[in-house]
């Protein structure tokens, strides 16, 4: 029998999508030979309501063509397209690999809706590259799970139902069905790690071992299990060591788990944070310089959109502040909303009373006072925060509201992005 003729009626792995239990399916096309063969596959099953995105990088003038082609073969299939355009400006030293990836699965968290699953089409060869890129890069149990078919992504679930189907099967049915896809000449540019390794290493690899990406794809899966026993230890040492309102850890409690199970703890944190994994380095730094630092220091470590703090004996984590002037004062007419953009915060004008006075917002400068009505006596801001643990590169960004010159409130619920009806302190 002609090995073509054994990948023609080519059938997808559903399980992944099923498990998602959403119906509502994005499929990430970028024209190319395997995502056109994932979304020919998902047109013809009458289950599920498709929309496709493609990413244009903007790193080739090509590219603007396969923005035309994807678009004329969504058409045909009578799939609505979206078209995200990014601005791609890597910094001096960053790899356009990496950045590229980046921006791009963050523009696919953007496009996916609610109850929405993503479809990726890698596939097993890639699951192999990927498992030995990770490996290269001395990765533990987290990088050699590779990719996982069914994990969740931005505001719902993302499967890659093609893991266990090969690139030569995907090509021949591609073949059969008279697929036109497009064919990115980076992938042919051997300064890329994934490029080099395909196209230079595993073909060699796979003329000595037979049934090569099937066993990398079945350590992976290996891994994987092993991370999932892992992440359950974590997650029961979590319950007791993290404030589920704050999303602070006790330092104290943390401590009396073993090395070992601390970081394993501190990873695990991290990720379900929704933040990027810190570096071995970065990460015993977290102990060295924040975890282990004097009770009364205000450590920070950074990495990758990612800030770790301390203050007293809770450590937490938080996206990089944005660029605040504490020094802005804003008059406030009570009629229409007040954004503050430097926090990203819009104030409605039912979050405070002003019956026609004059109002302004204002940020902590220093000696500032409050009267305290239970305790019938001003109050210093400092003390006060101090009193309730407000920790300190949060207190210059905390709007008061001053009427007729005087300080009436604190908008202790800030910042945050809108405030519908923030608790005044007074």
């Amino acid at each position: 029998m002609n090995p073509d003729l054994a990948f023609i009626n080519l059938e997808l792995d559903f399980e992944p999508i099923k498990k998602a239990a959403n119906h509502k399916l994005l499929i990430a096309y970028s024209g190319g030979l395997d995502s056109h063969v994932l979304l020919h596959l998902l047109s013809h099953s009458p289950d599920y309501k498709l929309r496709a995105v493609h990413i244009h990088h903007g790193l080739q003038t090509i590219a603007d063509s396969w923005v035309k082609h994807c678009q004329s073969v969504c058409d045909e299939l009578g799939i609505a397209l979206e078209i995200v355009h990014l601005n791609l400006s890597p910094k001096k030293g960053e790899s356009i690999e990496a950045v590229a990836r980046e921006a791009r699965y963050q523009a696919l968290k953007k496009s996916l809706q609610k109850d929405e699953t993503l479809v990726t089409a890698q596939h097993q060869n890639d699951q192999a590259e990927t498992l030995l890129l990770q490996l290269f890069r001395g990765a533990g149990v987290q990088g050699l799970a590779a990719m996982p078919a069914l994990c969740d992504f931005g505001k719902g679930k993302h499967a890659r139902p093609l893991l266990n189907t090969t690139r030569e099967a995907l090509e021949a049915y591609a073949k059969k069905h008279q697929l036109n896809s497009i064919e990115d000449p980076s992938n042919q540019d051997l300064s890329f790690d994934r490029n080099y390794l395909r196209k230079q290493i595993l073909p060699n690899l796979r003329q000595r071992w037979r049934g090569l990406d099937k066993a990398l794809s079945r350590s992976a899966s290996i891994q994987a299990e092993t991370k999932q026993l892992l992440d359950e230890i974590a997650a029961q040492d979590l319950t007791l060591i993290r404030n589920s309102t704050s999303n602070t850890l006790d330092i104290q409690a943390l401590q009396r788990l073993s090395f070992k199970r601390q970081k394993l703890l501190l990873r695990f944190w991290i990720a379900q944070s929704g933040f990027r994994y810190p570096s071995e380095k970065k990460l015993q730094h977290i102990f060295s310089d924040v975890i282990n630092a004097r009770n009364d220091a205000n450590p920070l470590i950074e990495w990758q959109g990612t800030q770790i703090r301390r203050y007293k004996n809770l450590l937490y984590i938080m996206p990089p502040l944005s660029e605040h002037d504490p020094k802005q004062t804003f008059s406030w007419d009570g009629k229409r909303p007040l954004t503050i953009h430097s926090l990203n915060l819009t104030l409605q004008p039912d979050d405070i009373g002003i019956n026609n006075q004059a109002v302004s917002v204002r940020f902590r400068q220093g000696g500032e006072t409050i009267y305290h009505p239970q305790k019938k006596q001003s109050t210093s801001l400092k003390k006060l925060f101090s009193a309730i643990s407000i920790p300190p590169w949060q207190r210059s960004r905390i709007p008061l509201v001053y009427i007729e010159n005087k300080l009436s409130q604190i908008l202790l619920d800030c910042p945050k992005e809108t405030i519908t009806h923030p608790p005044p302190f007074l």
